[in-house]
């Protein structure tokens, strides 16, 4: 089996209760008091129980070394977000297609948040390539998915998610980044029941990966895209060029088509380019 993404084994996990939920079956959610980061905990259950169950949940209200793309860090104040990690079983899921884990996640995410925050509409909730969701022109949350791979199928994904919920403030560096659901809206909001809005999201989003409609995914992802149809400025890692162009979408293998000069499309891969706001 290959294995993307692994980390290191973690010591023991301080368990603090343990619940079902209405996600996938079987349904395992474990909630931690504080973990460094739930999906590194969630692979480390995988990596010494192969047979954990499609559906489990690891939960927590201090995450301390919450994870990225590359070497991006996720802020989260004790108690004040929603961190948890999912572990799906996508089996039927071909490695090409692998990115509509990526489409599954967001939409899932974005649905439980309006299905629970009607008024969070009015503030403009997109999808922005590659995994983050915005509200507001800012990050609310970022997305992180680490896959187990054999032959051409996955046969397992851990997902994390991170939602800036409750939070107050951000580092100066943040500031004008990033945004909470509290500084939005105005009021604090419940977790627990944002979090189950979010996990019967998945429940029926999931439902169209299972049958292999991953052309639905899509169309409902573009929907939601980030300055789709717009023209930003991009800045290129490998030579530091900076760019003009406009957002065309995003293709199945998750690479970013933008339309360049005399409309010609070029597709980035992750880590190849930034946005510039």
């Amino acid at each position: 089996m290959k294995v993307a993404n692994t980390v290191p084994k973690t010591g023991p996990l301080p368990l603090r209760s343990c619940k079902t939920n209405n996600l996938l079956t079987p349904k395992v959610a474990r909630r931690f008091a504080r973990l460094g980061s739930t999906n590194a905990a969630l692979l480390d259950s995988l990596q010494r129980d192969e047979q954990l169950p499609a559906g489990t949940v690891y939960i927590t209200d201090d995450q301390t070394a919450g994870k990225g793309q590359g070497t991006n860090r996720w802020h989260s104040s004790p108690a004040a977000n929603l961190t948890f990690s999912l572990l799906l079983r996508p089996d039927r899921l071909a490695v090409n297609r692998i990115f509509s884990l990526t489409q599954l996640t967001s939409l899932a995410v974005l649905d439980g948040l309006l299905r629970y925050l009607p008024d969070l509409e009015s503030h403009d909730p997109r999808i922005k390539w590659p995994n983050d969701l915005y509200a507001g022109g800012r990050k609310i949350g970022g997305i992180l998915i680490q896959n187990g791979l054999r032959g051409d199928r996955v046969q397992w994904s851990v997902v994390g998610v991170g939602i800036n919920v409750n939070e107050r403030a951000f580092p100066p560096e943040l500031r004008q980044s990033a945004t909470s659901l509290r500084l939005l809206l105005g009021r604090d909001i419940d977790k627990a029941a944002l979090l189950d809005a979010i996990f019967e999201a998945f429940s029926r989003r999931n439902r169209l990966l299972e049958s292999g409609d991953v052309d639905a995914l899509n169309t409902a992802y573009h929907r939601w895209l980030y300055r789709r149809e717009e023209r930003v400025d991009f800045l290129r890692l490998d030579d530091g060029r900076r760019f003009n162009a406009r957002v065309r979408g995003v293709d199945t293998l998750g690479r970013l088509e933008l339309t360049m000069e005399q409309d010609r499309v070029e597709r980035f891969e992750l880590r190849t380019l930034r946005w510039l706001h």
